[in-house]
């Protein structure tokens, strides 16, 4: 069971309740995904032409080891949460 530390999650400047409902569908992931103790996680903002937020990508990062994906935000949070076990269990 993995402790997330979320180290940048830029969509906590645009939406701070989505900001929070991801970390919390991520950390729900690697709980259930990775056995290790930590892992350090990075929510970067894609915005669209307008400059309003559309895309997430979301980085799993250890010494040595970083997976990572993409999401649109116009998709159900609960493809964060299913994207982000398919990278953790593919160890």
């Amino acid at each position: 069971m993995a402790k997330v530390t979320f180290t940048v999650n830029e969509l906590h400047a645009s939406d701070p309740g989505l900001a929070r409902e991801l970390e919390s569908e991520i950390s729900s992931a690697a709980e259930r995904s990775d056995p290790r103790p930590s892992l350090d996680c990075r929510i970067l903002v894609d915005r669209d032409l307008e400059g309003r937020p559309a895309r997430v990508r979301v980085q799993f990062e250890r010494p040595g080891w970083v997976k990572s994906f993409g999401v649109s935000l116009k998709q159900p949070l609960r493809d964060v949460r299913q994207a982000a076990e398919g990278v953790l269990g593919s160890r």
